[in-house]
């Protein structure tokens, strides 16, 4: 979550901990001054906060008709239809401009921030995003959206042995490190190397106080599965909220029921096409 220090401080906003102190407390004050709120997290954060899965069956069938994920699915649509917030918006530039001094926003907003920004030194921070409280009291900040890139070594290789040890050296701390930081002199802050490896990551030339809310997120983040079929998930996700908040056709339920509906199409064809078909179990994994 990123914000303008001096703004807040100003019209007296106090940072969410929980989405219910976004509602009842930051985005009637934002609103009283003529300001927004941008959200960049998408559908994940919400459904991991609520307990909500994207497949059940080993992955051979949407698990996005369940009540977690219907009331995540709720709490996304509500965000642009009840609350106001912007469908879209340029976050770096209004919040440079002030228009909107608090958001949330990934890993090239910060990059962008820290060197495209000069004018802001010193009146900007980050903080972490805001979560759902818990029956035990705890504040549950689950984020997903790591998956960036990936190495592999295919199949038909003639030196498997040779691939490996390449990769095992590659993906090292010493040579990440290393990597990281001669590309950073070299292109600057700009350049900073996103490096999978953590210790790694954590050696760049980090704020310290930055690092520990970066990581302390990247200690909750969990990837959406990869499954057969997987890539329809994401597309009608982004077509049942089309169709609730930007052409407002239908409710939340209905439009969530017809995603399911399609997903499940997509998954069991590919897995028939693949020859796939993992028997019902009732296993969530």
């Amino acid at each position: 979550m990123f914000y303008r220090t001096d703004i807040l401080e100003d019209i007296g906003v106090r940072l969410p901990e929980t989405w219910d102190d976004l509602y009842h407390s930051v985005l009637p004050r934002l609103y009283q001054n003529g300001m927004d709120f941008v959200y960049g997290g998408g559908f994940n954060p919400l459904l991991l906060q609520m307990g909500g899965k994207y497949y059940r069956n080993g992955g051979t069938q949407s698990a996005l008709d369940s009540p977690e994920a219907y009331k995540a699915f709720k709490a996304w649509t509500d965000l642009y239809v009840s609350y106001g917030i912007p469908v879209a918006a340029n976050f770096y530039n209004r919040i440079r401009t002030g228009d909107a001094p608090i958001g949330l926003a990934g890993y090239n907003q910060y990059v962008q921030m820290t060197t495209a920004a000069p004018e802001l030194y010193g009146r900007w921070d980050i903080a972490p995003i805001p979560g759902t409280r818990k029956e035990d009291g705890t504040i549950d900040r689950s984020n997903a959206n790591l998956l960036g890139q990936t190495s592999v070594i295919m199949s038909q290789t003639d030196h498997p042995k040779e691939s490996w040890e390449f990769l095992k050296w590659w993906s090292s701390d010493g040579i990440q490190t290393r990597f990281g930081r001669e590309l950073e002199a070299l292109l600057g802050v700009e350049a900073r190397w996103n490096s999978a490896n953590i210790r790694s990551f954590a050696s760049m030339a980090w704020n310290r106080d930055h690092l520990k809310i970066i990581t302390d997120a990247q200690s909750q983040a969990k990837e959406q599965p990869i499954v057969l079929g997987g890539y329809f998930t994401s597309r009608h996700i982004n077509n049942a909220f089309n169709r609730v908040v930007v052409s407002a056709s239908t409710d939340a339920r209905d439009s969530l029921e017809k995603a399911v509906k399609d997903i499940d199409k997509e998954l069991k064809s590919k897995q028939e096409e693949y020859g796939f078909r993992l028997e019902e179990s009732g296993s969530d994994d």
